[in-house]
C-alpha cells in the first residue's frame, strides 16, 4: 500500500510542476549531448600526451634542480633549489617568479617516462579552474541551473583546448605550461572563488581568494595584467552599488597589484626586452589596432558554434529560473565594453616590450579573448531575459525556448564533425599522429635516445631527428646543446 501512496504522490508532483520536470529533462538532455562531445573530442587529446618528451628550455631551465635531485633525492632540497633559482633568475633576467619556479621543476627531472605529466597537470588543474569559475560565477551569482552550468564549463574546456593556437607549446610542454596555461586554471580558479566571496562574504574565502590572486599576480604579466584589471572591475561595481569605498574588496586588488609590480619592477627585467621599449600611449594604440586583428586571426570557425551555445543556454537557463535578479545585470553595454578591454589589455606585455608572438603568448590572448566573450555572451543574456519577464505566456515560451536551446546544440553538434571545423582541433591532428603511426615513431626514437644519454658508457652519443608530430613541440640546435650539458654526453645529430 505505502508504494502506491508513494508513487501517487510523485505522480501528482510532477504534474504540479510539469514546466521544471521538463526544464529538468531538457537540461540533461543538453547535458549528454555536450558530455558525448567532451568525450569524443578530448579523448585523443589525452591519449597523445603519454607520448610527449621534453625540449628545448625543459633542460636548461631544469639543470639545476635535476643535478640537485639526483645528488640528494630529497623533496625538500628539491624545492629549495627550484626558489633559488627562481630567485637568481628574477635577478638577472625574468620577473615571471612563480613561472619559473614550476617551470624549473619540470618533469623530465624524474626521467623523460615522467614528462606526460605535464599535459594531466595542465588537464586537472584548468578543470578544477573552470568548474570553480561555474560554480561561482554562473550558479552562485548568476543563479544559472547548476545543470547547465556544468554544460557551458565543459564545452568551454574542450573549445579552448581543441582551438587555441599552439596546443603543442600550451598543453603539451612544460616550459609553455608552467608559464602561461597553468595560469589560465589558477585565474578562473580565483575569480570562481571571489564570485562565491560577493555572495557569502566569509572572511576565510576573501583570504584564500587574495593569497590567489597575489600567486597569480607573480605568474606572468598577460594573466596578472589581465587580472588585477578584473579586480578593479570588481572594486569599481562594488564601490557603485554601495555607494561607499569602505570595503574589504580593496584587499585581493591590493594583493593582485602588488604581484603585478614585482613582476614588473624585476632588476633583470630590462635584460630581456630586446629591442626597447615603446610608450603607455603607443602601447595602447598598438594593442587596440594589432588586437583586433589577432583577435579575428585566432578565432576559428568552430568556435562561433560554441557562442552559439553558450547563448542559447544561458539565455534558456536565465529565462526559466525563478531566481533571475535584474540587479545583477545592471549596465550590459558597460560590463561588455570592460571585458573586451581585457582582451586589448592581453596584448599590451607583447607591445610594450616589443616583443614575438610566441605560441604559448598567442594561446594567452586567445584564453582571454575566450573567456571575455563568453562571460559578455552570458551577462548580455542575463540583462535582456531580466527585462523580458513580464511576458504573457511565460509557460508556452519557456517550451520554446527550451526546445530551441536543446535543438541549437544538437545541431551545431553535427555541425561540428564537418571537416572545414573538425579539421582544425587538436583531436583532428593527435588521431592523425596516432592513425598513421608517425607518433610511434616519435616515440620510440626518442625513448631510445634517452636510454644511450643515461646508460651508454661512451662519451658520444649519435641522436636521430624524430618525426614531425604536428601537436608537440621539436627541438632545435639548442635543444642539443641542453642535452650536451644535461646529461654530460657529446650529442652528435645523424643525418
Amino acid at each position: 500500500m505505502k508504494p502506491t501512496i508513494m508513487l501517487t504522490r510523485l505522480l501528482e508532483q510532477l504534474k504540479n510542476n510539469k514546466a521544471k520536470v521538463f526544464n529538468y529533462l531538457v537540461q540533461i538532455v543538453i547535458l549528454l549531448v555536450v558530455l558525448k562531445f567532451f568525450i569524443a573530442m578530448i579523448k585523443p587529446v589525452v591519449v597523445i600526451a603519454q607520448y610527449s618528451h621534453p625540449t628545448l628550455d625543459d633542460y636548461w631551465m631544469s639543470m639545476a634542480v635535476y643535478r640537485k635531485w639526483t645528488q640528494t633525492h630529497s623533496i625538500w632540497a628539491f624545492i629549495t633549489e627550484a626558489f633559488k633559482y627562481a630567485i637568481g633568475i628574477y635577478k638577472t633576467w625574468d620577473g615571471n617568479f612563480l613561472s619559473m619556479f614550476l617551470t624549473s621543476m619540470s618533469p623530465i627531472v624524474f626521467g623523460e617516462s615522467a614528462y606526460p605529466f605535464t599535459f594531466y597537470f595542465v588537464f586537472v588543474t584548468f578543470m578544477i579552474g573552470a568548474m570553480m569559475a561555474a560554480y561561482g560565477l554562473l550558479y552562485r551569482r548568476w543563479h544559472m541551473p547548476i545543470i547547465n552550468s556544468i554544460s557551458i564549463m565543459l564545452l568551454f574546456t574542450i573549445f579552448f583546448m581543441n582551438y587555441l593556437y599552439d596546443a603543442g607549446e600550451g598543453l603539451y610542454w612544460w616550459p609553455g605550461v608552467a608559464n602561461y596555461t597553468f595560469f589560465f586554471g589558477l585565474f578562473m580558479f580565483a575569480h570562481g572563488l571571489y564570485a562565491i566571496y560577493w555572495e557569502k562574504e566569509k572572511t576565510a574565502l576573501l583570504v584564500v581568494t587574495s593569497i590567489c590572486m597575489f600567486l597569480l599576480g607573480l605568474g606572468n604579466p598577460f594573466t596578472s595584467l589581465v587580472s588585477t584589471c578584473l579586480t578593479v572591475y570588481e572594486l569599481a561595481y562594488h564601490i557603485y552599488v554601495k555607494k561607499s569605498a569602505k570595503t574589504l574588496r580593496w584587499i585581493p586588488f591590493v594583493c593582485a597589484l602588488a604581484g603585478l609590480i614585482i613582476i614588473v619592477v624585476a632588476p633583470g627585467n630590462k635584460a630581456r626586452v630586446q629591442f626597447g621599449t615603446l610608450s603607455v600611449f603607443e602601447t595602447i594604440k598598438r594593442s587596440f589596432y594589432e588586437g583586433t586583428i589577432m583577435i579575428n586571426s585566432l578565432t576559428q570557425k568552430a568556435m562561433y558554434f560554441y557562442y552559439a551555445m553558450v547563448a542559447v543556454i544561458a539565455f534558456w537557463s536565465f529565462y526559466c529560473s525563478e531566481k533571475t535578479d535584474r540587479s545583477r545585470f545592471k549596465l550590459p553595454p558597460v560590463v561588455c565594453i570592460l571585458m573586451v578591454c581585457l582582451v586589448y589589455a592581453s596584448f599590451a606585455p607583447t607591445k610594450y616590450t616589443i616583443s614575438f608572438y610566441f605560441g604559448r603568448v598567442l594561446d594567452t590572448n586567445f584564453f582571454i579573448s575566450m573567456m571575455s566573450f563568453t562571460v559578455s555572451i552570458i551577462y548580455l543574456c542575463g540583462a535582456l531575459v531580466s527585462r523580458l519577464k513580464s511576458i504573457q505566456n511565460r509557460a508556452v515560451m519557456n517550451i520554446a525556448f527550451a526546445l530551441a536551446a536543446m535543438c541549437a546544440v544538437v545541431l551545431c553538434r553535427r555541425e561540428l564533425k564537418d571537416a572545414d571545423y573538425y579539421n582544425l582541433s587538436t583531436a583532428f591532428r593527435a588521431n592523425g599522429a596516432m592513425e598513421f603511426g608517425t607518433v610511434y615513431e616519435y616515440d620510440r626514437i626518442l625513448n631510445e635516445r634517452y636510454d644511450e644519454l643515461v646508460n651508454s658508457p661512451y662519451w658520444d652519443v649519435y641522436i636521430t631527428e624524430p618525426p614531425y608530430v604536428p601537436v608537440f613541440v621539436h627541438d632545435d640546435k639548442t635543444s642539443y646543446t641542453g642535452i650536451t650539458d644535461y646529461y654530460g654526453k657529446n650529442v652528435i645529430l645523424t643525418e
